[in-house]
């Protein structure tokens, strides 16, 4: 099996059609442009039907059989797409399992879903397509990445982004491509030349930022206190659960002390970092908050979460979002203990 990176698909799809295209990930952006992508060049050669199935509660599996089986009158070749569910229901595997066998040159078989592949990757129906099919695999950008990709879709556009304008970009856009895809398809249509500033695109833009519990722990291990609380408005924006950010905060502050005590006790970071399966490019953002964040600050922030735990779980908490605020910017650097969640609810009783 081929695997190709959304962005190289493109290029592979100029020198060669596959009879199975497998095109998976959770970036709704690359997925459909990845799609657009391989009915364009289907339609090049000759394949001029497209049938596209979706397995919702009313898919019939019988009913797709026979189509895919059929002989079009209108055309001899054909693409069928079937997008598949999160969750596969009970028997769906066995019955994909058929379809190695109806594949024939004259049918391209567009599979797809907002997952990754590795969610399917074990199962036989998989591995049989993946015999003689191309896998399309793409994963939501981190901030540099997304900085190139906003940078090249600007020039694509014939737009000229200053460098102060890419960074609001990408503070309002973070992790949506499909809104930043859309701000800027505005933006050509809307200025005729020059260049983009930051002051000109405020004028133009909407917060579309999307973010992770993940992409907020990555601001706050960096230190980056404004983004930090930005990401964090942005989560609880999309209905976060704020027992899910509070306990993500907590599991960062317990690596974090364990990292100070394996370096108090001599131990290598290699073997740390490897433990907790800390991937290396995320390993300075760690050392990073370790300097910043010593031990003893780390056990006072730690119970600051212990005292919003109980007060959330209770009722008694007055304003959730403005005491994550508070953890995040404990966070970010040791402050001034002006405000404590534990004296603010001191008189509480579980």
């Amino acid at each position: 099996m081929l695997k190709l990176y959304s962005n190289q698909l493109a290029a592979q799809l100029q020198k060669s059609l596959a009879p199975v295209y497998l095109v998976f990930g959770e970036e709704p952006l690359q997925k459909q442009e990845s799609i657009d992508f391989i009915r364009a060049a289907a339609k090049k050669h000759g394949f001029d039907e497209r049938q596209s199935y979706s397995w919702d509660s009313s898919f019939s599996w019988n009913d797709f059989l026979m189509e895919l089986n059929n002989l079009s009158l209108f055309s001899p070749r054909r693409v069928f797409e079937l997008e598949l569910p999160a969750k596969l229901p009970t028997g769906a595997s066995d019955l994909l399992k058929q379809l190695p066998s109806l594949v024939h040159p004259d049918l391209i078989l567009v599979l797809h879903a907002a997952k990754n592949a590795t969610d399917y990757a074990k199962s036989a129906w998989f591995k049989n397509l993946a015999e003689q099919a191309v896998q399309v695999q793409f994963y939501p950008l981190d901030d540099q990445q997304f900085q190139r990709w906003l940078q090249q879709r600007a020039s694509q556009l014939k737009l000229h982004l200053t460098p102060d304008a890419i960074t609001l970009m990408q503070h309002h856009c973070a992790g949506n491509l499909l809104a930043a895809a859309q701000e800027l398809e505005k933006l050509g249509l809307s200025l005729v030349s020059g260049a983009v500033d930051a002051e000109l695109l405020e004028q133009h833009l909407a917060d579309q930022s999307h973010f992770s519990v993940f992409q907020l722990v990555d601001a706050l291990l960096s230190g980056q206190g404004n983004e930090a609380l930005h990401r964090l408005d942005r989560l609880l924006q999309q209905d976060t659960e704020p027992v899910i950010i509070a306990w993500q905060l907590q599991k960062e502050v317990t690596t974090l002390m364990q990292m100070h005590l394996a370096q108090q006790q001599g131990k290598p970071l290699a073997d740390f970092f490897k433990k907790n399966a800390i991937w290396p490019k995320r390993q300075p953002m760690y050392q990073i908050a370790v300097s910043r964040l010593p031990a003893k600050w780390l056990g006072y922030v730690q119970q600051e979460l212990a005292a919003f735990d109980r007060a959330f779980k209770s009722g008694a908490l007055s304003s959730h979002e403005l005491a994550l605020a508070h953890l995040v910017s404990l966070l970010v650097s040791p402050v001034s203990k002006v405000f404590s969640l534990q004296q603010r609810y001191a008189d509480f009783t579980p």
